[in-house]
Protein backbone atom coordinates (compact mmCIF):
# COMPACT_ATOMS: atom_id res chain seq x y z
CA UNK A 1 0.00 0.00 0.00
CA UNK A 2 1.35 3.59 -0.93
CA UNK A 3 1.44 6.37 1.62
CA UNK A 4 -0.18 9.03 -0.10
CA UNK A 5 -0.12 12.62 0.97
CA UNK A 6 -2.82 15.05 0.43
CA UNK A 7 -1.17 18.38 -0.35
CA UNK A 8 -3.41 21.03 1.50
CA UNK A 9 -1.92 24.31 -0.57
CA UNK A 10 -3.53 22.38 -3.54
CA UNK A 11 -6.25 20.16 -2.83
CA UNK A 12 -9.72 21.14 -1.28
CA UNK A 13 -8.86 24.26 -1.61
CA UNK A 14 -12.52 25.91 -1.36
CA UNK A 15 -12.22 24.72 2.62
CA UNK A 16 -10.90 26.30 5.48
CA UNK A 17 -7.70 24.75 6.56
CA UNK A 18 -9.12 22.04 9.84
CA UNK A 19 -11.69 21.21 6.69
CA UNK A 20 -8.85 20.26 4.67
CA UNK A 21 -7.49 17.89 6.89
CA UNK A 22 -10.85 16.43 7.16
CA UNK A 23 -11.77 16.00 3.33
CA UNK A 24 -7.87 14.07 3.36
CA UNK A 25 -9.48 11.21 5.24
CA UNK A 26 -12.58 11.08 4.14
CA UNK A 27 -11.07 10.58 0.49
CA UNK A 28 -8.56 8.39 1.64
CA UNK A 29 -5.01 9.89 2.31
CA UNK A 30 -3.25 8.87 5.07
CA UNK A 31 -1.30 12.23 5.35
CA UNK A 32 -0.80 15.66 4.60
CA UNK A 33 1.68 18.36 3.62
CA UNK A 34 1.76 21.90 2.58
CA UNK A 35 3.36 24.64 1.18
CA UNK A 36 2.06 27.53 3.51
CA UNK A 37 1.13 25.64 6.44
CA UNK A 38 3.16 28.22 8.76
CA UNK A 39 0.48 31.23 7.90
CA UNK A 40 -2.32 29.35 9.89
CA UNK A 41 -2.52 29.75 13.36
CA UNK A 42 -0.68 26.63 14.63
CA UNK A 43 -3.25 25.54 17.29
CA UNK A 44 -5.97 24.89 14.26
CA UNK A 45 -3.54 23.16 12.73
CA UNK A 46 -2.73 20.89 15.50
CA UNK A 47 -6.80 20.42 16.50
CA UNK A 48 -7.11 19.39 13.10
CA UNK A 49 -4.56 16.80 13.03
CA UNK A 50 -6.03 15.39 16.69
CA UNK A 51 -9.27 15.49 15.16
CA UNK A 52 -8.27 13.17 11.83
CA UNK A 53 -4.76 11.80 13.30
CA UNK A 54 -3.08 12.65 9.98
CA UNK A 55 0.86 12.90 9.83
CA UNK A 56 2.05 16.17 8.76
CA UNK A 57 4.69 14.41 6.95
CA UNK A 58 6.46 17.47 4.90
CA UNK A 59 6.11 21.68 4.90
CA UNK A 60 8.24 24.14 3.76
CA UNK A 61 9.84 26.91 5.33
CA UNK A 62 8.77 30.50 4.34
CA UNK A 63 10.36 31.50 1.04
CA UNK A 64 10.16 34.87 0.98
CA UNK A 65 7.00 37.40 -0.33
CA UNK A 66 5.58 34.44 -2.46
CA UNK A 67 2.94 37.28 -4.11
CA UNK A 68 5.78 39.75 -5.39
CA UNK A 69 7.09 36.69 -7.33
CA UNK A 70 10.08 35.56 -4.37
CA UNK A 71 10.57 31.81 -4.46
CA UNK A 72 13.06 30.91 -1.57
CA UNK A 73 15.59 32.78 0.42
CA UNK A 74 18.81 30.29 0.61
CA UNK A 75 20.34 31.53 -1.96
CA UNK A 76 19.26 35.28 -2.05
CA UNK A 77 22.36 37.47 -0.91
CA UNK A 78 21.60 40.00 2.34
CA UNK A 79 18.96 38.08 3.61
CA UNK A 80 20.57 36.64 6.47
CA UNK A 81 18.18 37.45 9.01
CA UNK A 82 15.14 36.40 7.29
CA UNK A 83 16.37 33.62 6.81
CA UNK A 84 17.50 32.70 9.72
CA UNK A 85 13.65 33.40 10.88
CA UNK A 86 12.18 31.14 8.37
CA UNK A 87 14.32 28.09 9.69
CA UNK A 88 13.19 29.04 13.48
CA UNK A 89 9.34 29.49 12.11
CA UNK A 90 9.67 26.22 10.31
CA UNK A 91 11.06 24.24 13.00
CA UNK A 92 8.78 25.18 15.43
CA UNK A 93 5.83 24.27 13.28
CA UNK A 94 7.49 21.55 12.15
CA UNK A 95 8.10 20.18 15.75
CA UNK A 96 4.90 20.84 17.00
CA UNK A 97 3.15 19.07 14.73
CA UNK A 98 5.92 15.84 14.33
CA UNK A 99 6.75 16.61 10.70
CA UNK A 100 10.19 15.94 10.34
CA UNK A 101 10.60 16.73 6.61
CA UNK A 102 10.94 21.27 5.48
CA UNK A 103 11.91 21.55 2.32
CA UNK A 104 13.84 24.70 1.90
CA UNK A 105 13.75 26.51 -1.25
CA UNK A 106 16.95 28.39 -2.87
CA UNK A 107 15.18 31.38 -4.63
CA UNK A 108 15.63 33.13 -7.96
CA UNK A 109 18.98 33.28 -9.95
CA UNK A 110 20.32 36.59 -8.71
CA UNK A 111 22.56 38.34 -11.49
CA UNK A 112 23.97 41.01 -8.96
CA UNK A 113 26.51 37.63 -7.82
CA UNK A 114 28.35 35.11 -9.93
CA UNK A 115 27.10 31.54 -10.50
CA UNK A 116 29.65 30.42 -8.57
CA UNK A 117 29.03 33.05 -5.53
CA UNK A 118 25.33 32.41 -5.11
CA UNK A 119 25.45 28.30 -5.26
CA UNK A 120 28.53 28.86 -2.35
CA UNK A 121 25.76 31.40 -0.39
CA UNK A 122 23.09 28.48 -0.68
CA UNK A 123 25.53 26.03 -0.19
CA UNK A 124 26.11 27.77 3.27
CA UNK A 125 23.08 28.69 3.89
CA UNK A 126 21.77 25.03 3.38
CA UNK A 127 24.22 23.55 5.75
CA UNK A 128 22.62 26.16 8.60
CA UNK A 129 19.15 24.98 7.92
CA UNK A 130 20.22 21.65 8.15
CA UNK A 131 22.24 22.50 11.86
CA UNK A 132 19.09 24.36 12.67
CA UNK A 133 16.43 21.50 11.64
CA UNK A 134 18.88 19.25 13.45
CA UNK A 135 18.29 18.89 16.99
CA UNK A 136 14.86 18.67 16.10
CA UNK A 137 15.33 15.47 13.83
CA UNK A 138 14.32 17.11 10.91
CA UNK A 139 15.29 16.72 7.52
CA UNK A 140 16.24 19.58 5.37
CA UNK A 141 15.01 19.06 1.50
CA UNK A 142 15.78 20.26 -1.42
CA UNK A 143 14.00 20.28 -5.28
CA UNK A 144 14.51 20.29 -8.42
CA UNK A 145 11.89 22.99 -10.57
CA UNK A 146 11.60 23.55 -13.92
CA UNK A 147 11.65 26.59 -15.82
CA UNK A 148 8.62 26.68 -17.42
CA UNK A 149 6.89 26.63 -14.32
CA UNK A 150 9.55 28.54 -12.03
CA UNK A 151 11.30 30.14 -14.42
CA UNK A 152 15.09 31.12 -12.86
CA UNK A 153 14.87 29.35 -10.13
CA UNK A 154 18.20 28.46 -9.04
CA UNK A 155 17.84 24.80 -8.96
CA UNK A 156 17.05 23.85 -12.02
CA UNK A 157 17.81 19.98 -12.40
CA UNK A 158 18.64 17.06 -10.43
CA UNK A 159 22.05 16.78 -11.07
CA UNK A 160 22.42 20.45 -9.74
CA UNK A 161 20.62 18.95 -6.54
CA UNK A 162 22.65 16.15 -6.07
CA UNK A 163 25.91 18.00 -6.34
CA UNK A 164 24.69 20.59 -3.92
CA UNK A 165 23.16 17.64 -1.20
CA UNK A 166 26.83 16.13 -1.70
CA UNK A 167 28.72 19.33 -0.70
CA UNK A 168 26.16 20.42 1.74
CA UNK A 169 27.62 16.80 3.42
CA UNK A 170 25.29 16.83 6.39
CA UNK A 171 23.29 13.77 7.30
CA UNK A 172 19.90 15.33 7.25
CA UNK A 173 19.96 17.22 3.73
CA UNK A 174 17.80 15.02 1.28
CA UNK A 175 16.35 15.18 -2.61
CA UNK A 176 12.22 16.02 -2.81
CA UNK A 177 11.36 13.79 -5.80
CA UNK A 178 9.03 15.47 -7.81
CA UNK A 179 8.49 13.73 -10.59
CA UNK A 180 6.40 15.75 -12.74
CA UNK A 181 9.63 18.29 -12.52
CA UNK A 182 11.40 15.44 -13.21
CA UNK A 183 9.30 14.65 -16.38
CA UNK A 184 9.77 18.06 -17.49
CA UNK A 185 13.57 19.17 -16.87
CA UNK A 186 14.62 15.57 -18.41
CA UNK A 187 12.45 13.33 -18.62
CA UNK A 188 13.33 9.20 -18.18
CA UNK A 189 11.31 9.49 -14.44
CA UNK A 190 12.46 5.68 -14.09
CA UNK A 191 16.32 5.83 -14.75
CA UNK A 192 16.13 9.04 -13.06
CA UNK A 193 14.62 7.42 -9.59
CA UNK A 194 16.87 4.63 -9.68
CA UNK A 195 19.54 7.28 -10.29
CA UNK A 196 19.22 9.64 -7.27
CA UNK A 197 17.12 7.26 -5.33
CA UNK A 198 19.79 6.78 -1.82
CA UNK A 199 19.30 10.23 -1.85
CA UNK A 200 15.46 10.61 -1.91
CA UNK A 201 13.29 11.45 0.81
CA UNK A 202 10.37 12.51 -0.41
CA UNK A 203 8.72 11.84 -3.66
CA UNK A 204 5.72 14.26 -5.21
CA UNK A 205 3.36 13.56 -8.00
CA UNK A 206 0.86 15.22 -10.84
CA UNK A 207 0.18 14.30 -14.00
CA UNK A 208 2.23 16.15 -17.28
CA UNK A 209 2.01 18.52 -19.25
CA UNK A 210 -1.12 20.06 -17.28
CA UNK A 211 -0.52 18.98 -13.34
CA UNK A 212 -3.68 17.28 -12.69
CA UNK A 213 -4.74 14.04 -10.48
CA UNK A 214 -2.63 11.05 -11.91
CA UNK A 215 -4.14 9.27 -15.14
CA UNK A 216 -4.84 12.66 -16.77
CA UNK A 217 -1.56 13.13 -18.66
CA UNK A 218 1.35 11.70 -20.81
CA UNK A 219 2.59 9.19 -17.70
CA UNK A 220 1.91 6.31 -17.06
CA UNK A 221 1.68 6.40 -12.54
CA UNK A 222 0.48 3.38 -12.58
CA UNK A 223 3.47 1.44 -14.10
CA UNK A 224 5.54 4.11 -11.73
CA UNK A 225 3.78 3.55 -8.58
CA UNK A 226 4.44 0.09 -9.12
CA UNK A 227 8.44 0.53 -9.89
CA UNK A 228 8.59 3.24 -6.44
CA UNK A 229 6.72 0.41 -4.53
CA UNK A 230 9.54 -2.62 -6.52
CA UNK A 231 12.64 -0.40 -5.32
CA UNK A 232 11.15 -0.85 -1.30
CA UNK A 233 10.43 2.81 -1.37
CA UNK A 234 8.98 2.89 2.39
CA UNK A 235 8.35 6.64 2.56
CA UNK A 236 5.66 9.25 1.49
CA UNK A 237 4.49 10.01 -1.63
CA UNK A 238 2.57 13.43 -1.64
CA UNK A 239 -0.25 14.64 -3.93
CA UNK A 240 0.41 18.11 -5.32
CA UNK A 241 -1.70 18.50 -8.12
CA UNK A 242 -4.85 20.78 -8.96
CA UNK A 243 -7.67 18.61 -10.00
CA UNK A 244 -9.07 18.48 -13.01
CA UNK A 245 -12.62 18.95 -12.04
CA UNK A 246 -14.11 20.06 -8.84
CA UNK A 247 -16.15 17.02 -7.80
CA UNK A 248 -15.00 13.87 -5.88
CA UNK A 249 -14.02 12.34 -9.69
CA UNK A 250 -10.85 13.69 -9.36
CA UNK A 251 -10.16 11.59 -6.51
CA UNK A 252 -10.98 8.39 -8.38
CA UNK A 253 -7.14 6.94 -9.44
CA UNK A 254 -6.33 6.63 -5.64
CA UNK A 255 -9.00 3.62 -5.42
CA UNK A 256 -6.23 0.80 -6.10
CA UNK A 257 -3.93 2.62 -3.53
CA UNK A 258 -6.48 2.86 -0.85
Amino acid sequence: MLKLAANLDWLFTDLPIAARFAAAQAAGFRGVEGLFLWQHPLEHLRAAQRETSLPVVLMNAPAGNWAQGERGLAAQPDRDKEFRHSLNVARDYATALGCRRVHVMAGLRCDDLTLHAQRDLLTNRLRIACDVMADAEIDVLIEPLNSQDMPGYFIDSFPLAESIIHEVARKNIGLQFDIYHCQKIHGNVAKNIERYFTLIKHFQIASVPYRHEPGTGELNETWLFDFIRKMNYQDWIGCEYQPSTSGSDSLNWMTPYL
